[in-house]
C-alpha cells in the first residue's frame, strides 16, 4: 500500500509531514506542530534521493547532481556551498538559520501543483504573514489513510513509511495524523508508532532498501528535531 503519489510524483518526507501539520482552512501550524522539524525531514529527503550521501561518522557529502525539486535544491546548495563535510546535527541546527521560513519552502512544489494555495497578508500592517490553506484534499487524505492503515489496521509499512511514523513519532504528530479516528484506536496507533520508531534500524525491510548510515541519520534527525523544536518554543 504506497499510494504516495498525486499526480506531482511522490511526495517528500517534508512535504507529508507539512501536509500533516497544517490547518487545512487557516493554512497555519495545527496543534503542535512546529514548522523548524521540517530542517530534518529535508535532509532525509536529499539522501533518500540520493542527493547527498552520509559516511560512518553521520557527515553529509554532496553526490552528483542537485535535486530538481525546489525545496531540497535551496537545502542542497547551501550544503555543497560550504565545502567542508558536517555532521547531520549540525545541518539540522544550522539550515533554520539558512532558511528561516521552511514551511513555504517545503509548499513550494504543494502550491504550483495546486495541492495548498498560497495567501500573503500582513500583521498590524506590518508584519508580513503567509497562510497556506488546503485547495486540493486529495493527496493529504490519501496520505492519511495511508497511515492509519499501518498504524490503525496493521498493515506492515514499506521503507520510506516507516522512516515517515519515526520522523511523525520524534516530533509529537502521530495523533495529528491519526485527526478523526475513535481514541481507541488512536491509542493503538500511538502505539504502533512507538514501536515502528524503535525497531527502525532492525526493520528487514528498511534495511533491504536503506543501508544502515540512512537508519543511523533519520535516528540522528529525528533526535535533534526533538532537541530543536523544544528550544524554539
Amino acid at each position: 500500500m504506497r499510494l504516495r503519489s498525486c499526480g506531482m510524483g511522490d511526495l517528500l518526507l517534508s512535504e507529508e509531514l507539512l501536509l500533516i501539520g497544517l490547518h487545512d482552512e487557516t493554512g497555519k501550524a495545527d496543534g503542535w506542530f512546529d514548522p523548524s522539524c521540517l530542517h530534518g525531514a529535508l535532509v532525509c529527503d536529499l539522501i533518500e534521493g540520493g542527493a547527498v550521501t552520509v559516511d560512518e561518522k553521520k557527515k553529509l557529502h554532496p553526490a552528483g547532481r542537485a535535486p530538481e525539486h525546489p525545496a531540497l535544491r535551496k537545502v542542497y546548495d547551501v550544503i555543497a556551498a560550504d565545502g567542508k563535510p558536517r555532521t547531520v546535527s549540525h545541518w539540522v541546527s544550522t539550515l533554520p538559520w539558512k532558511h528561516t521560513k521552511p514551511a513555504e519552502l517545503v509548499a513550494e512544489r504543494l502550491v504550483d501543483n495546486g495541492v495548498l494555495s498560497r495567501e500573503e497578508g500582513k500583521v498590524l500592517g506590518l508584519f508580513r504573514t503567509t497562510r497556506l490553506p488546503a485547495l486540493d484534499p486529495a493527496p493529504e487524505r490519501a496520505l492519511r489513510e495511508r497511515l492509519r492503515g499501518i498504524l490503525v489496521t496493521g498493515i506492515e509499512p514499506g521503507a520510506h513509511d516507516a522512516l515517515l511514523i519515526t520522523l511523525l513519532h520524534s516530533t509529537s504528530q502521530v495523533k495529528a495524523a491519526l485527526a478523526g479516528v475513535d481514541p481507541a484506536q488512536r491509542k493503538i496507533g500511538t502505539k504502533r508508532a512507538a514501536t515502528i520508531a524503535k525497531g527502525l534500524k532492525d526493520n528487514p525491510v528498511v534495511k533491504a532498501q536503506y543501508d544502515a548510515a540512512m537508519v543511523a541519520l533519520v535516528t540522528t534527525v529525528a533526535t535533534t528535531a526533538v532537541v530543536t523544536s523544544s528550544g524554539s518554543g
